[in-house]
């Protein structure tokens, strides 16, 4: 087996030993759930594992997508003795790994335990996110959260108008003290805004699709400026309807996503319950 400095001095290809730098924080991650699998001290290696390092085995699986990285960033497979050169930073790794569990670094280290944490998440949930739920079970779901699938269909306003911005802070702050518009010189009601109820739609004609759509977002009983076209509007909402979709057809990519997420929710709820369950926690309120 040629050294790597042979192999740099040949001109050929070696992959830099900081290329699996952040496979040592993996390989804590890995070692907590199970990737890095303890070994009986003196036995044989098992069919799935491909070294053994101190206590801990190196799996198969874990060298097989080491090699598939490597594949994929060099666009082509591992040459034998890449291959043996990779096997030998895998060891490497894992002794980096088992010296910083042993200097308390999964316990006191923020970055390692976050990483810990975030990796064992993406695991817990890799399933649900991956849910190819079936049209039946994504009906059912629809029906069962209509309310994330709502929409505001209509929205009654008042609006006013002036030319001078000074005069419309003046307008809406005697608005949100008092409750009620206090007649002020320069600003005008705008003319032929209904006061009922109206879908967004028309309501741009009457204030503009950008003012429109922000109105649409504000509270009930809030108020707004908007400048437009040189002039600044003061909008209250007054009423806000409602409607949810029930075409699952017209929403299916945005009811897969929710559906996923909610079930990557209650699979990390679950497994969180379960640790609870085994485990043994004294609190102290402080």
């Amino acid at each position: 087996m040629h050294t790597e400095g042979e192999k740099i001095a040949a001109g050929q290809s070696v992959p830099d030993i900081r290329w699996l730098a952040l496979g040592a924080i993996a390989g804590l991650i890995m070692a907590g759930y199970g990737f890095l699998r303890q070994a009986e001290v003196g036995g044989d290696l098992p069919d799935s594992a491909v070294a053994r390092v101190n206590d801990a085995l190196i799996s198969r699986d874990n060298y097989a997508r080491v090699l598939a990285r490597y594949a994929t960033e060099a666009r082509e497979p591992a040459a034998a003795e890449t291959r043996g050169w990779l096997l030998e930073r895998l060891i490497d790794e894992e002794l980096l790994v088992q010296r910083g569990l042993d200097l308390g670094m999964a316990q006191s280290d923020g970055e390692v335990r976050n990483a810990i944490a975030n990796s064992l998440i993406a695991s817990v949930t890799a399933e649900a996110d991956a849910a190819s739920p079936s049209d039946e079970e994504l009906e059912q779901y629809l029906a069962d959260h209509t309310d994330r699938f709502s929409f505001i269909a209509k929205v009654a306003v008042e609006g006013w108008q002036t030319d001078d911005e000074a005069v419309a802070q003046e307008f809406i702050s005697g608005l949100r003290d008092n409750g009620e518009p206090v007649v002020i010189d320069a600003i005008s009601t705008i003319p032929d805004l209904p006061a009922a109820l109206m879908p967004i739609e028309i309501l741009r004609d009457y204030l503009g699709p950008g003012i429109a759509a922000a109105t649409a977002e504000m509270p009930v009983g809030s108020s707004a400026i908007f400048a437009r076209r040189g002039r600044w509007i003061v909008v209250r909402v007054t009423k806000k309807e409602s409607a949810v979709v029930t075409d699952l057809n017209s929403i299916r990519n945005r009811v897969i996503i929710d559906y996923r997420r909610n079930l990557a929710d209650e699979t990390l709820q679950q497994y969180l319950d379960d640790l609870r369950d085994k485990a043994k926690v004294d609190v102290v309120l402080p």
